[in-house]
């Protein structure tokens, strides 16, 4: 309430030095203070502000998270300034009772924390001693990794519409499939490159043999070395976007809106990305996203360094570069243990009939993934084949 006289005195003196202090005025302001301060109201505001710089992803999920809390709250709005630690609380073990996964309970908080922040900066509300947010999950969990193995990748490879010669099985898949499929190794090739990316590139941003573009999730400039495999697929999509100023048939009509169609793009090679799945033998549920999960992937075996690999994917920190990449196959656990046991039975005053330690670590390494290898191995291989 004191925040709230203050505000209105600020708005008052302010009225009388632009000759506009009349009680209509006043009144008018005081309604949208008043209004401004409730939850659904001030998160619908951030997300209008949101959608007008084009961070649709963001709005729907202040969106989303506003509204699952009022729910939550029997359907009423709430004062910002009145949410407790007390009842974000509760409002996560109601998300836990629902069998929400911890990652889902995590975005709600994630969301709501950064409204009510928001909302103290704008000084809608005054920071409060307790921090409503104290204690709660805003973590990220492990998920099942979503990461294609380099021989899932290569028999993907193998249907690729652009790299067809007399002996290529692409023509067994139908077009729609075909068309899924180039856009999805296009992505693999372009170091993970995001769908929603791919389907704003336009032609001007391959110039001088890169393509250059600014991710629309961290708005981070990327420049990506047109690769002959990337170039043989925008040539097998040329036909398909001839008048066109984007690279690829996802947008393809400049008076409707760009963010409706690059959903339905989405939407749409999700679906055809689960039956070229099917088709093709791969015991996956592959998706647009399982393109930088394996890039990410691939690099880590061909013994790249995690920071590399996280500049490649444009990520902020290394920590979500972790996220990405899969985990070691369990048969190269196996045989790193078997070493280390082997290690420490070995009898200090009998002759060693094993293998030499460097004739043992190279069979390891050409058998198992190679992110494992020494320093006196080449970190970098051929990933290009996989594709």
């Amino acid at each position: 309430m004191a925040c709230d006289l203050q505000r209105m005195d600020s708005v008052v003196r302010e009225l009388e030095k632009s000759g506009r202090c009349t009680l209509d005025e006043i009144m008018r302001c005081y309604r949208s203070i008043m209004s401004g301060n409730s939850l659904g109201v001030f998160a619908e505001k951030l997300a209008t502000e949101l959608s007008e710089w084009d961070r649709e992803r963001t709005a729907r999920a202040y969106r989303s998270a506003a509204s699952r809390f009022i729910r939550f709250n029997g359907g009423q709005d709430i004062k910002l300034e009145h949410i407790t630690l007390t009842m974000i609380t509760d409002f996560q073990q109601s998300l836990k009772n629902e069998r929400r996964s911890m990652n889902t309970v995590s975005f709600y908080m994630r969301m709501l924390r950064a409204i009510y922040h928001k909302a103290i900066e704008e000084g809608r509300i005054s920071r409060h001693l307790e921090n409503p947010f104290s204690g709660v999950y805003t973590g990220v969990s492990p998920t099942r990794k979503l990461a294609l193995t380099p021989e899932e990748l290569a028999t993907l490879a193998m249907f690729n519409p652009a790299k067809m010669d007399e002996f290529a099985p692409a023509g067994l898949l139908p077009a729609s499939l075909q068309q899924a499929l180039a856009l999805f190794l296009f992505c693999c090739h372009a170091r993970g490159m995001c769908f929603v990316d791919l389907a704003y590139l336009k032609k001007r941003d391959v110039r001088e043999g890169f393509i250059h573009y600014r991710r629309r999730k961290t708005g981070q400039m990327l420049h990506i070395r047109l690769l002959p495999s990337m170039q043989r697929i925008l040539d097998y999509f040329g036909p398909f976007t001839a008048g066109s100023e984007y690279l690829f048939p996802i947008i393809t009509n400049p008076k409707k809106s760009l963010r409706v169609q690059y959903e339905a793009g989405l939407t749409l090679q999700n679906q055809r990305l689960k039956k070229l799945a099917v088709l093709t033998g791969i015991d996956k549920k592959l998706s647009t996203h399982c393109a930088r999960h394996s890039w990410a992937t691939v690099a880590k075996g061909e013994g790249l360094p995690l920071a590399v690999i996280s500049e490649g994917l444009g990520h902020a920190n290394q920590k979500t570069t972790e996220i990405y990449l899969a985990s070691l196959e369990q048969s190269v656990l196996d045989r790193a243990s078997k070493l280390v046991s082997e290690a420490i039975d070995s009898k200090p005053h009998t002759k060693d009939t094993r293998e030499p330690k460097d004739a043992q670590r190279k069979v390891f390494y050409s058998e198992n993934d190679r992110s494992t290898k020494s320093s006196d191995h080449p970190p970098y291989g051929n990933a290009s084949n996989w594709f």
